[in-house]
């Protein structure tokens, strides 16, 4: 169902489609109330009937409406209007983040930063007001005219609260963090991983992992670490790779705990990068990495720099040979991390020292778990029930075409029909979740075309064009063609549309209408010249004249007009039937005259005569009309025969 030219809640007014989803279509409307342009997402009908799609939808509309933020696409309404339930955004003019690398490949270190760090302060935003986004990619990055950048499409946010075992995956495969792809789990670092793979592709213009099968990037993400961005540029800076590694840490408590803590860190880093004094920073995010992995080897608590208003935070390791305490210190949004060396304490771990013959015992047990964990997981991933499913692309396609490819996928399909203006009958809409996503123990939803919903246009008869158009955009249709003709109908009223015969029209189409000149001119009576002139100022053109008789009508005046074309509108050529006065002859007195003196008068008149006679025609001069077969003052028309005879 398309909304373009629809008036929502009495206030929105639709103008034009922008994008459509899995779940919704967004559009651009007019917020006629507040005369401003915002962004409408409206969730699909058969969603919107669904209620526990429904509530998500508005818990949704909830968690985004508590952000606030320059760097966050604002969220201004959420309401229901009919069947019609919808969220109001603000609106940014720009383009995406995707767009600009299409047309860049990759960014300077200094303008990755300039882009990354507004996202990332507009994360730690949502973050910090407990709601996770869950699909940081370059597409959800908007790029404003005004130079404004914001993160936006918080369509698969969730309270962090809420995020413990997800029950399925749906993602960007190449941003999916490593515990989405081996658990289904997710929190705030998994939104972390997926900003240093943005990061990294803003650097390189790359992403990291690649394979033909989205399953193989998958286990890429979930196997091997992300390599540092320099291996494919050696001019990016070392602090750069940093950032990077940090972010993507294999293990989420090696990576920042949270937005908060990575903008900080990230908002340093761009300053000491403006400064060309980069080499503190570099290795106090080396140092943190290596005490981080360590920790998280021996299960040791592990605190991130913190960002938030502490004095100081702690960062815990113990590793084969000591305890290392890291003190930072941290004031406000801007933090900047200090490594305090006086605060180093050293404590043996005697079970992890006790000597090299138990360390090699421990590196064997190690790696034959490792081999079977492997194992275990290649048969997961592949043929047990954690087998992953590439969505493929099928908008557009047949729904017999697309069955097949989906059920050659794996996936599980279920079909829901509705009505589309713009797509085919027996095709599809859409799918939930979209082509290009990675479907973990999920289920995808077909939306197929039944082809355009009919239903009865609207009563436009006698309406001028102003009162039409109006009721058009009103019932949810656009103005068609507009075409006008000479009418007996009012001037300017309309007389005929789309479906005015009571036959049904596709919801939403184009209604074209048939406006009324008003009658054509009459032009019987008047002479030639003034009926030409007459016609030219209605706009209509003489482009031939016959004359015939008239007993009404004058010799040389316009009988009547004949339009060449039908429907006739301006510029029609016309023709005139021009009076060659009357046909009506009188039957004269001509008993007594001779037979050629009566033969030739009455042929003057346009009559034919036949002569019944026994004379040669040698007397005809001479030898007289005794009767005729018309009496005498009958009327006769041009043409007609008599019979005159002598006998």
């Amino acid at each position: 169902m398309d909304l373009a030219g629809r008036l929502i809640s009495g206030r929105y007014r639709v103008e034009r489609l922008i994008a459509r989803g899995g779940m919704a279509t967004v559009y651009a409307a007019m917020d006629t109330r507040l005369e401003r342009r915002v962004a409408l997402k409206v969730i699909h009908p058969h969603l919107a009937a669904d209620s526990t799609f429904r509530n998500k939808f508005v818990q949704e509309a909830k968690m985004a409406a508590k952000l606030s933020h320059p760097n966050l696409v604002n969220v201004f309404d959420q309401a229901v209007d009919g069947e019609i339930v919808y969220l109001v955004m603000e609106f940014v003019s720009g383009i995406t983040l995707r767009q600009a690398l299409n047309d860049f490949k990759q960014l300077s270190a200094e303008r990755a930063l300039e882009i990354f760090e507004p996202v990332m302060a507009g994360l730690a935003a949502a973050h910090g007001a407990g709601i996770l986004h869950r699909d940081i990619k370059p597409e959800n990055v908007l790029l404003a005219n005004d130079g404004k950048i914001k993160l936006s499409d918080f369509g698969l946010a969730r309270p962090i609260a809420a995020q413990t075992q997800t029950g399925g995956v749906v993602g960007t495969v190449a941003y999916l963090s490593p515990e989405l792809v081996s658990r289904g789990i997710a929190d705030a670092r998994s939104d972390i991983y997926a900003s240093g793979i943005m990061l990294f592709e803003l650097l390189t213009g790359s992403q990291p992992f690649t394979g033909e099968q989205a399953v193989q990037v998958a286990m890429q993400h979930a196997n091997s670490n992300v390599p540092a961005p320099s291996t494919l540029l050696p001019s990016i800076p070392e602090l750069l790779d940093e950032l990077v590694l940090w972010a993507t840490a294999k293990h989420p408590d090696d990576r920042p705990s949270d937005a908060v803590e990575f903008h900080a860190v990230v908002s340093r880093a761009r300053k000491d990068l403006q400064r060309g004094n980069t080499g503190e920073l570099t290795e106090i995010l080396r140092n943190t990495i290596n005490l981080r992995s360590a920790a998280a080897r021996s299960n040791a608590t592990t605190r991130l720099p913190s960002t938030g208003t502490d004095a100081s935070s702690t960062v815990r390791l113990a590793d084969s040979n000591s305890t290392e305490q890291l003190n930072f210190a941290a004031s406000g949004a801007n933090a900047t991390v200090v490594l305090d060396q006086k605060s180093i304490n050293y404590e043996v771990d005697s079970e992890i020292t006790v000597g090299g013959r138990y360390r090699a015992l421990k590196i064997l047990i190690a790696s034959v778990v490792t081999v079977l964990l492997g194992l275990a997981a290649g048969w997961y991933f592949s043929v047990g029930p954690g087998t992953f499913a590439f969505l493929p692309n099928v908008t557009g396609q047949s729904i017999n075409s697309a069955l097949t490819i989906l059920n050659s996928a794996g996936v599980k399909v279920v079909e829901v029909h509705e009505s589309s203006k713009s797509v085919p009958a027996d095709s599809v809409i859409s799918t939930d979740p979209p082509g290009g996503t990675l479907v973990f123990g999920g289920k995808v939803t077909v939306h197929v075309s039944t082809g355009p919903k009919l239903v009865s246009a609207p009563n436009l008869d006698g309406k001028s064009l102003v009162e039409a158009t109006a009721i058009i955009l009103q019932q949810g249709f656009s103005v068609g063609q507009l075409n006008s003709w000479f009418n007996s109908a009012p001037i300017g009223s309309v007389y005929a549309y789309n479906g005015s015969d009571g036959s049904p029209i596709a919801d939403g189409s184009k209604i074209d209408l048939e406006i009324s000149l008003g009658p054509i001119p009459v032009v019987g009576g008047m002479t030639q010249a003034t009926a030409t002139s007459v016609l030219q100022v209605a706009g209509l053109r003489v482009k031939s004249t016959t004359e015939q008789y008239s007993d009404t009508v004058a010799k040389g005046n316009v009988i009547s007009l004949v339009p060449l074309s039908d429907p006739i509108g301006k510029s029609g050529q016309v023709q005139l039937l021009i009076s060659k006065g009357t046909d009506v002859v009188i039957m004269p007195n001509v008993i007594g005259q001779t037979i050629a003196a009566a033969q030739s008068y009455l042929k003057s008149l346009g009559l034919s005569v036949v002569v019944d006679t026994n004379q040669l025609t040698s007397n005809w001069g001479i030898a007289k009309v005794k009767k005729t077969s018309r009496p005498i003052g009958t009327k006769l028309r041009i043409g007609d025969s008599v019979t005159i005879i002598s006998r």
